[in-house]
Order: C-alpha cells, then sequence, then structure tokens
C-alpha cells in the first residue's frame, strides 16, 4: 500500500484511533453501567462484572487461532469486519431481554477483539511508513487513553442520565460511523507472506512478551484498584478521588505525546523510562509522608503508564517476522498479565494489605526494566 497524501493519512490515523476509542469505551461499558446494567437485568453488580472477565478469556483464548484464520485477509477488511461486530456487539446488548442475551453480545465483540488490536499498529505503520512506526502507533493508541479520560466518563454519565440502552446504542453507532471512514480513507492493505512454523515467535520477540507479562501484571496490580489507593495514600474520597483521576489521564495524554515522539528513535532509552518510571511512581506512594505527595505519584503515574502499550507494540513490530501473528501473541501475554495483575491486587485489597499490591507493582517495574535493559528487540536497529 502507498502512502496517502498528509492530509487523507491524518484522516485515517484518525479514523483508526477512534475506532481504538470505540473498542476500549465497548470493552469497558459494565464497568461504566454497572449499576443501570444490574438493575435492568436483575442480577447482583458481581454478575455483570463477569461480562469483563469473560470478554478477557475470551480475547486470549481466541485471537491467537482467530488471526491465523484470517492471516491472508486484506487487512483493512479484518479492521472493518472487527469494528463492525463492536457495533453489532451493542445493538445486540442494547436489545437483550435478559442477561444471558448480554453474555452471547459481548462474546460477538470479543472474538473480533484480539484480531482488532493484532492488526491495527501494523496499518497505522503502513500508513506512515516503517521509519515511523511507534510514532503511527501512539497515534492510534491515544485513542485508548482518550477512552478512559473522556469515554467512561461520558458512558457514565449518559447512563444515569438519558439510560443505558440508549447510551449503549450510541456506542454502536459510533463503531459504525468509525467503520464507515476506515473503509472511505484506508486503502485495501494485503496481507503479508504467511508466517513459517514459527514466524510468530522468534527468539528476539520471547523477551518483549517476557516484560508484557511482567509489566501489565504489575501495573494492574495497582490501576484495577486506583480509587483504592487514592483513598489509602493520598486521602481522597467522592469529588476529590475524580479530579485526580482526571488529572492521571490528562498527565496520560501528555505521557503518549512525549513516548511517540521518542519511541522510534531512542526505543530502549523509552521503554526504559516506562518501565522505571513505572517503578519508581510506585516506590514514591510507598514511601510518601503526605497525601500531597502521594497524589502526585498517582498523577505522574500515567506518564509511563501511557506508554507501555507504544513501546512494546512497537517492540513486536520492530522485530517481527509477521506481525499480526506475533501481535496476536503478545495481545495474550497483555491479557493474562490484565487477569494476573488484577487478581494480585484483588487479593491484596481482600486482605486489607493494598500497600502489598503496590510494592508488586514496583518489583514488577524493576523486573521488566532489566528484561528491556538486556533485550535487543528495544534497539533502533535490528
Amino acid at each position: 500500500m502507498r502512502v496517502g497524501t498528509p492530509s487523507r493519512t491524518g484522516v485515517a490515523l484518525a479514523a483508526l484511533s477512534a475506532a481504538c476509542f470505540v473498542s476500549v469505551t465497548s470493552e469497558n461499558l459494565p464497568v461504566a453501567l454497572l449499576p443501570q446494567l444490574a438493575a435492568g437485568f436483575a442480577v447482583s453488580e458481581p454478575a455483570v462484572g463477569l461480562l469483563m472477565t469473560g470478554y478477557a478469556l475470551v480475547v486470549a483464548i481466541s485471537v491467537v487461532p482467530l488471526v491465523a484464520l484470517t492471516v491472508r485477509w486484506d487487512r483493512r477488511t479484518a479492521a472493518l469486519v472487527t469494528v463492525a461486530a463492536v457495533a453489532v456487539s451493542n445493538l445486540l446488548l442494547a436489545a437483550a431481554p435478559g442477561y444471558a442475551v448480554a453474555v452471547v453480545a459481548r462474546l460477538v465483540a470479543a472474538a473480533g477483539h484480539g484480531v482488532f488490536w493484532s492488526v491495527v499498529a501494523a496499518m497505522a505503520a503502513r500508513l506512515l511508513g516503517p521509519d515511523r512506526a511507534g510514532r503511527a502507533t501512539a497515534v492510534v493508541f491515544a485513542g485508548n487513553s482518550l477512552a478512559f479520560l473522556l469515554g467512561l466518563p461520558l458512558s457514565s454519565w449518559l447512563g444515569a442520565t438519558i439510560g443505558w440502552r440508549p447510551t449503549v446504542l450510541t456506542v454502536a453507532a459510533a463503531a459504525a460511523v468509525s467503520a464507515v471512514v476506515i473503509r472511505l480513507t484506508v486503502d485495501p492493505m494485503p496481507a503479508g507472506a504467511p508466517a513459517g512454523p514459527h514466524g510468530a515467535l522468534n527468539r528476539s520477540l520471547w523477551p518483549v512478551n517476557l516484560a508484557t507479562l511482567i509489566v501489565v501484571t504489575g501495573h494492574f496490580a495497582a490501576f484495577t484498584y486506583i480509587t483504592a489507593i487514592i483513598a489509602e495514600f493520598a486521602h481522597l474520597t467522592g469529588p476529590a478521588t475524580s479530579a485526580l483521576l482526571f488529572a492521571h489521564g490528562v498527565a496520560g495524554l501528555l505521557g503518549l505525546v512525549l513516548i511517540g515522539r521518542g519511541v522510534d528513535a531512542r526505543p530502549r532509552a523509552t521503554a526504559l523510562l516506562v518501565t522505571a518510571g513505572l517503578a519508581a511512581c510506585m516506590i514514591v506512594l510507598l514511601v510518601a509522608g503526605s497525601g500531597a505527595v502521594a497524589g502526585a505519584a498517582v498523577v505522574l503515574w500515567a506518564l509511563p503508564a501511557a506508554g507501555i502499550g507504544v513501546v512494546l507494540q512497537a517492540a513486536v513490530l520492530r522485530v517481527a517476522t509477521h506481525p499480526d501473528l506475533a501481535s496476536a501473541v503478545y495481545i495474550v501475554a497483555f491479557q493474562i498479565g490484565i487477569a494476573a495483575g488484577a487478581g494480585v491486587g484483588g487479593a491484596a485489597l481482600g486482605h486489607g494489605a493494598l500497600p502489598l499490591a503496590v510494592t508488586v507493582a514496583a518489583v514488577c517495574g524493576l523486573l521488566a526494566t532489566a528484561v528491556v535493559s538486556r533485550s535487543r528487540a528495544f534497539c533502533r536497529t535490528r
């Protein structure tokens, strides 16, 4: 595929970023609409939480076989089908008469989730060219950060204002619009040659996947329970918590910009900033002598956190012989890290030992720093 004109390429990247925004917002709708969904389906809030857990499990189990199944598809077609699945999923959810149909609706989007995330970064890299793959990834991944900063709070507000079914329909409409814009602005992207038996698992990728598993486990051990951390360490609750979370989100956008600018020219230094930065913020939280210092650490935590997906995905694209299948394996490592981190953090919280979750995050940041410092995948040249 040729690189298009700057204006058309910019719109195409924006469309991919919008699709990322919709995907993440849709994935996390049960969080934003927890009480409304529980009341609407007459189930407990933990049952609604299972809509998140089941989603992650389906993604982790299905991503590799589905990416292998679609490996010969045009990349634009793969993106369009998976974004359309998000739209269909939310249409089903909006019309669901009961909890069982809601589960089926979530499975529709989950089945396509891994395929979408395995191709979107590679598509962005092809739009800007291989020398700016990291920056392209940062641009489209801005949709992730915006989903947490704006998408989820907006969904929560809409759910309380107009009801959860119209809110879910709005997400479905946004997915459909982003698919149309992708179709209009992204040229066909023929798939590359199929990978060999070990095409997705060459030796250079093992350290990347190991670093992914470690740092994501650490981050989500703490981040899953960030509101509890804010209450215990920064001594803030209610509206003050919302204000700090908003500042955290703004800092994340800033971090994404800074990391996106440096990931191509200085990949190892940028990756070390992410892993060591995570560890440093967690250590400051543990030793903070005041709520103000802890609050500042929570805000600064967003700077390295925003770059986790960018530096790791860029490393995959840098060394993979088949980016799509390699990205699929990376997504499995990421999903396992999310589940493991949430489990560790939940166990710590349940035993009244939240500092243990923060300690785990700090140790994981340091371990990931050691892996990154020794891996050639984070070097500028292969």
